[in-house]
Parts: structure tokens; sequence; C-alpha cells
């Protein structure tokens, strides 16, 4: 029996043997970093979803919606900051700890808008005449609700800019679509490489979460390239007819 002597690799057997381990490798590693990001999107929207339960807790049992965290981090986790709340803040950290929720590492702290305006003033609604004892003095955030959910759509409040048409762009510089009576902003991953602080926050948003604007992107708008924030918000209708059903 003639026996043949075994070979190794030829150069261009171990080039394809490479390249298809690095096509394999490439692979598994967008697969495990896709997964991580969508995980990572599930976790902010779920801490949005409990932030929303709060506040509407919050609004059942003080009559009112918080005022913002306005500490420079949301380190306080209290509203105002800790001290008064003006009657211009609209914008701020959600207020961890005034909402009975634990205070999160910075990167993960939500964004967290409410209207406020004279009669619709959500924060310090007027009480009504009507107003009585317990879940009677709801009167004045009800007549706040109701106001609010009546008026125009406009910039002097948290609103939600128009799709411009473009790459799912948010037009922030036209007119508002809507006022949620509030809004919540969870930060993902820093997806349009933005330099702004703080971090996380993409398009729209980064103006929001500095203080610098009014606008967000709607809840609807779905993740991209340059992309991927949480916006979770509740409507000034759907608010009453929550307490509306809670305290029947």
């Amino acid at each position: 029996m003639i026996r043949r002597r075994a070979r190794g690799f030829s150069s261009l057997e171990l080039a394809v043997c490479l390249t298809v381990m690095g096509v394999v490798a490439v692979a598994m590693s967008q697969a495990f970093s896709g997964a991580g990001e969508q995980a990572r999107r599930a976790r902010a929207l779920a801490d949005a979803e409990v932030a929303r339960e709060a506040l509407r807790t919050f609004a059942l049992r003080e009559l009112r919606l918080p005022c913002p965290d306005t500490s420079a981090a949301g380190d306080a986790g209290l509203e105002g900051g800790g001290g008064a709340c003006p009657d211009d803040v609209q914008v701020g950290w959600l207020p961890y700890l005034a909402l009975d929720l634990p205070l999160p590492e910075p990167a993960a702290r939500l964004r967290y808008g409410v209207r406020r305006d004279g009669s619709s003033d959500l924060v310090a609604p007027t009480p009504t005449a009507f107003d009585g004892p317990g879940a009677g003095r709801l009167g004045g955030l009800r007549a706040a609700l109701g106001e609010a959910g009546t008026a125009a759509a406009g910039v002097g409040h948290p609103y939600f800019g128009a799709d411009d048409g473009t790459a799912g762009a948010t037009a922030c510089g036209g007119p508002a679509v809507a006022n949620p009576a509030f809004v919540l902003v969870a930060p993902v991953d820093d997806r349009d490489a933005s330099t702004d602080a703080p971090a996380g926050f993409d398009g729209p948003n980064r103006a929001f979460a500095r203080g610098a604007g009014l606008c967000t992107a709607p809840p609807s708008r779905a993740p991209d390239a340059g992309y991927d924030d949480v916006v979770v918000a509740e409507g000034a209708t759907t608010l009453l007819g929550f307490i509306a059903a809670s305290t029947r």
C-alpha cells in the first residue's frame, strides 16, 4: 500500500479560511451589539414607563404634577433642585426622590418637561370654588388639565416638533404639533456623536436636555443611525381621563 504524505493548507486555502472566520466574527459581533442596543433601549423604555406611573400617582396624591429637578445634573432628585420652583420652570430632570423612585446613575436619568401657564399650570393649579376635602380638592388640577387639553398647540410649552420628511429628522423650528401635560426623554446611546452635555441625548432632545429648548422628538419617532432616544408623554386629556377613572 502506498502512503501519501499529508500536506498542509495552501496559501489560498488559508486565506479563504481566515476570510470566512473574519466574516463569522463580524456577524457575531454585530449580532451581540444589536442585541445589546435593543436591551438598553428596552430598559430605557421600562424606566420611562415606571416614571409615567409615578407621575400619575403623584398627581392623585398631591393634586398636581411635580416641579422639575433644576439641579445641574439631577443629583438632588427633588422638586426645584431642593429649592423654590419659579413659575417659568417647565423643563429639568425628573425629581426621582420626590416621586419615591431611586436616583439612578447620571447616564440613565430622565429629562422631564411639564406644562405651566396661568390657568393651565399643572405644577401649581389654581383651586376652584368647588374644591372640597380629600379627592374633592382635585377641581383645580382637573380645571388646569381641561384648559390645557383644549388650548391650541404652541411653542411656549414643552412640545413635539414635526417630522420634516428627511431621514426621520424632527423640525423644531416650525409650528408645534402637540403640547403634552408632561413628557419624559430617556437617553440610550450617543448615536449622533454630539459633544453637547449631557451625553446620550440625540437630535432635538440635546437642546431639551441642556435646558436650551422646549422641543422634543415625538414619541412615535423610530430609532435610526443617528437617533435612539425614548420619548414617553401623557396628553392632558389622557391624564384627565386617568384621574377621573381613579377617583370614581
